[in-house]
């Protein structure tokens, strides 16, 4: 199904929930002006949530691709990005997504981490404008950030496509994903101040509001709909689960869905890692698989066996993620917070 196929826009998603949670839980902190002092303990507060796994699992790939190199009999320049052992510098800055490769290089989940690092960086020089911005104000933002996806899609995106001859698409990553993340994390933020005014909180607060909206965020997906027509279904869905105090918030609040939620970045953080793990095994087997871009293969493909390996590494993910959540990233944030004096900072209290 298209809805699958089309699954990436999901990251998208993640941009404008992440403008809108990270405006939700430090906004008010930089509402007047930013000293250096704020704005030092929030960024150490950033650092101690995202950079200890990031590490982690940077260093994993990196011992992984060394091997495949190793065992290899030539690798395509797409792949070679991905395989380069000389990124782990750019990625230990984490500037890997700021147009130095077409491929996300090592863990290439963490090009999109690498994009919101930044956005980190400027949030807290954002605030006061989305603070105080008035209607006039909030649809030129608006408007600015679908033209910078449009920009991107028809414009950037072409450039760099590693397909020949492919048609224009959003799902730009390394190259020009910084572009793709700011339009996203903007969003959020503006749809922040919409959430701060409780605006048509009436209408939006309604259960049946937050189904339509993402029931009708997968059709368009399996539809085909033009990129940009997904992504602005996103801020409703946000916005009616934000508002909603009745059967939505209920599921939402189910204790599986609240842990997997914890564990969500240790589940995007390692399963290309495990996936790395897999690689090795096809390359000793088949070395000449990464010589040509799509990969090629000397054995004809297993559908019946690729559903059973889908599950295994889906499976594999939570556990690893479940281990990676106790044991890394909480003590690790801990730990630093501690050192460093930034403890999470309490979120505003809106009440609606």
């Amino acid at each position: 199904p298209h809805f699958i196929t089309a699954g990436w826009l999901w990251v998208d998603f993640f941009f404008v929930l992440s403008g809108f949670i990270i405006s939700y839980v430090y906004g008010e902190n930089f509402k007047g002006s930013v000293t250096i002092a704020s704005y030092w303990k929030y960024i150490k507060a950033r650092f101690a949530r995202v950079y200890p796994l990031h590490f982690v699992t940077m260093i994993w790939c990196l011992i992984c691709a060394v091997i495949i190199i190793q065992y290899a009999d030539g690798i395509h320049p797409f792949f070679w990005d991905m395989l380069n052992p000389m990124s782990v510098i750019p990625s230990l800055f984490l500037t890997q997504s700021l147009g130095l490769y077409i491929a996300a290089p090592l863990n290439t989940p963490s090009w999109s981490l690498s994009t919101e690092w930044w956005m980190y960086m400027v949030f807290p020089l954002l605030v006061s404008f989305f603070q105080g911005v008035r209607m006039f104000g909030k649809i030129l933002t608006l408007i600015g950030s679908a033209g910078v996806i449009l920009f991107v899609k028809y414009y950037l995106g072409p450039v760099n496509l590693p397909f020949p001859g492919g048609s224009p698409s959003l799902n730009v990553v390394s190259d020009f994903g910084i572009f793709r993340c700011a339009a996203g994390f903007l969003l959020g933020m503006l749809l922040f101040s919409l959430y701060q005014e409780s605006i048509a909180i009436n209408f939006f607060k309604q259960s049946w509001v937050f189904v339509v909206f993402f029931i009708g965020a997968m059709v368009a997906m399996h539809l085909g709909a033009e990129d940009i027509v997904v992504i602005a279904l996103f801020p409703f869905i946000i916005l009616s689960a934000a508002y909603n105090n009745s059967a939505i918030k209920k599921i939402l609040d189910i204790p599986i869905l609240q842990r997997l939620g914890d564990w969500s970045f240790s589940i995007y953080m390692v399963h290309v890692p495990i996936i790395y793990v897999f690689w090795i095994y096809q390359t000793i087997h088949d070395p000449f698989k990464w010589a040509k871009f799509p990969p090629a293969s000397s054995v004809a493909p297993n559908y019946t066996m690729g559903l059973g390996m889908c599950f295994v590494i889906v499976a594999l993910t939570l556990l690893l993620a479940s281990v990676t959540y106790k044991y890394i990233e909480v003590p690790a944030r801990n730990y630093l917070n501690k050192r460093t004096g930034s403890k999470v900072l309490e979120p505003v209290k809106v009440v609606n």
